[in-house]
């Protein structure tokens, strides 16, 4: 399985996948995970990073619990 993590607008992925989560906190985070340069995925799309990325962490909280 797969998940994508989004640093843009991607509306051409409209009414063909769910979304399921946003990020509270963590930009510096997500900022280093996007500087990570990428290389052609075994599909053809400019995707696949040149080294590994780990989530080392997460916390899921209630969506009503998000201000």
């Amino acid at each position: 399985s797969q998940f994508f993590i989004c640093l843009a607008n991607v509306s051409r992925l409209d009414h063909q996948y769910t979304t399921f989560g946003k990020l509270i906190k963590g930009d510096d985070v997500l900022g280093k995970i996007g500087d990570v340069e990428v290389t052609m995925s075994g599909s053809g799309e400019r995707s696949k990073p040149t080294k590994r990325v780990t989530v080392e962490s997460i916390k899921i909280v209630p969506a009503d619990s998000v201000k």
